[in-house]
């Protein structure tokens, strides 16, 4: 999702002294969520590379596909866990609408929204997230851990990275502490339609869990997108030049 500015160590005394009053999104960021709200709009055909403890595989996945929407590229044999892992990745209900950045205004809500770091090239803001009301208690204490942090490149109006992190370790269940969480997610112009779309996403989890101490890495990539077609939220079609006429009429 080079990252870790100097900025953050600086960063982090100005959300230790966040305003207890809400401010309006900025109207920078607000450009950049309504072209992360129109991409999500979108059917998308990718391919994708996933890596963890347990698989390293690479797939496309085709909205409109006849034969399932997921074709496995690599590895030609999976293990186990791998088989697992892949199982996960298809069951996904909606595989293409986490390409996007369209839950990030829910993240916000009426959170107040920091500036901690700029320059003529980009703006980094900073909020403490708010969870949405369909996630569960375990998740929404989760949340009361996390920062958030945007980038937005002045010269595209749009979101470049997504870093979440929690501001000090926290137990996640009752056996688990968690000592650092990072999640840091990569946005970039698609280049047929412009809109934002993500390259890459890591994952970092270090604590401890039944004396025993662990650290778990995850990383995907996502490249060779392809606009096949309207989600259900518009007048749903499956081509990509009803996408384009879409596009056209905003």
């Amino acid at each position: 999702m080079a990252f870790l500015r100097p900025a953050i160590i600086a960063g982090l005394t100005a959300f230790a002294s966040f305003s207890a009053h809400a401010s309006p999104i900025p109207p920078l960021l607000e450009a950049a969520l309504e072209k992360g709200e129109l991409a999500n709009q979108i059917r998308w055909a990718y391919t994708s590379t996933f890596q963890n403890d347990y698989a390293d595989l690479e797939f496309r996945f085709e909205p409109n596909g006849e034969d399932g929407a997921f074709t496995l590229l690599a590895p030609d044999a999976l293990s186990e866990r791998g088989e697992d892992v892949y199982a996960r990745l298809r069951d996904d209900e909606d595989p293409d609408s986490d390409l996007t950045h369209e839950q990030v205004r829910i993240v916000i809500g009426d959170q107040d929204v920091q500036i901690v770091d700029q320059t003529d090239s980009y703006v980094v803001y900073a909020v403490r997230p708010n969870p949405w009301d369909d996630i569960d208690e375990n998740q929404a204490g989760f949340f009361e851990h996390m920062m958030a942090e945007l980038t937005v490149s002045r010269g595209t109006e749009q979101i470049t990275q997504l870093r979440l992190y929690n501001h000090e370790p926290f137990r996640a269940q009752v056996v688990a502490r968690v000592n650092r969480f990072e999640q840091v997610m990569e946005f970039a112009p698609e280049p047929i339609t412009g809109l934002p779309l993500m390259i890459s996403l890591r994952q970092e989890v270090e604590g401890s869990a039944l004396f025993q101490r662990f650290h778990q890495v995850r990383q995907e990539t996502y490249r060779d997108y392809n606009p096949v077609g309207l989600s259900a939220g518009e007048a749903p079609c499956n081509t990509s030049s009803c996408v384009q006429e879409f596009l056209a009429a905003q």
